[in-house]
């Protein structure tokens, strides 16, 4: 595990990619106002969702800083401008074509499975007629305005398996980071100032470079055929392989999800996981219910921002 742990911090690029964002006179922190409307228009992206899930008794949960609003600010976090989901693996996958069939040509989904040039290891829910256009978009022609499905998966009992399936895991999830890296190289370099972020992109760059013998979406197929190889509904522990701290840092006992709790989200009521305490402390701390200053908050950053007519009719082209 120390030697996983010393391996990821040694790849480790969110820090770089932000600064490198924050440096780039081409993008754009979405605005105080902006995040307003664009929480309004996820808000009524998840009213669908939550129909949906209701209608045909699949589970899901409010994750990541989604659920965090929902228990700190019984909405959003005030400056966070998209919503996390969490769903178990079976309900995960058939989440889109029941959302299709009750609002056919409103929403389109973004999943390894189906789209050959999506890179990532989660689904996209996106908002048709809309534009959320960010710098590394695996498919720039459909950056719909979206909301995250991440997938709750099984963990193995035996203290063994789990600890070498959460490594293959981890171990395939940095190889896809990698190869990706390559495909949007040309995105970065240019910004590349430091001497010690260059190190970073080398280190990666090489590790992708022995690892081409597969393309990236075969590596997203093997990733992706791993982290659900527990086939254990009754497993002790789950995980979030997909979320931002990965296979071992979101893993929690089964119980922490055992009921789906409805908690007031803005002017509704969404569900979130009845072990919401454990899962958040995992997550951000024991002192999660403190808002972080100003200068720590997340921001997202966009090339192209455009709501649809029907939410209203502010369009930044920056």
């Amino acid at each position: 595990m120390k030697f996983l742990n010393k391996l990821k911090s040694m790849f480790e690029t969110n820090v770089m990619f932000r600064q490198i964002i924050t440096n780039n006179k081409d993008i754009h922190f979405i605005t105080e106002r902006q995040t307003k409307e664009l929480q309004g228009v996820l808000l009524s992206m998840m009213k669908d969702i939550h129909f949906v899930c209701e209608k045909y008794s699949l589970t899901y949960f409010l994750g990541g800083g989604s659920c965090l609003g929902a228990v700190r600010h019984k909405g959003f976090i005030p400056w966070d401008d998209d919503i996390d989901v969490i769903m178990p693996r079976t309900d995960y996958d058939r989440l889109p074509e029941l959302l299709n069939a009750e609002f056919p040509d409103k929403y389109f989904y973004e999943e390894i499975r189906i789209n050959e040039k999506y890179d990532a290891n989660f689904m996209k829910i996106r908002l048709v007629g809309s534009v959320c256009r960010e710098i590394f978009e695996s498919e720039p022609e459909n950056a719909g305005i979206f909301i995250d499905i991440n997938p709750l998966e099984n963990v193995y009992d035996n203290k063994l398996a789990r600890k070498l399936h959460g490594c293959v895991c981890e171990l395939l999830l940095l190889i896809c980071s990698c190869v990706r890296l390559k495909n949007n190289a040309s995105k970065i370099t240019p910004y590349i100032t430091e001497k010690k972020q260059l190190g970073v992109i080398e280190r990666k760059l090489r590790l992708a470079k022995l690892m081409s013998f597969f393309s990236l979406r075969k590596w997203l197929l093997i990733t992706e055929k791993n982290l659900s190889r527990c086939r254990n509904t009754d497993s002790r522990f789950v995980s979030i392989p997909t979320g931002r701290k990965h296979y071992f840092g979101e893993m929690q006992p089964r119980n922490t999800f055992e009921k789906a709790v409805l908690t007031d989200f803005e002017d509704t009521q969404f569900y979130v996981m009845s072990g919401y305490e454990a899962y958040l402390t995992g997550l951000f701390g024991e002192d999660y219910m403190t808002p972080p200053p100003e200068n720590s908050r997340e921001r997202h950053a966009v090339t192209e921002l455009k709501f649809p007519e029907k939410y209203m009719k502010q369009y930044w082209r920056f």
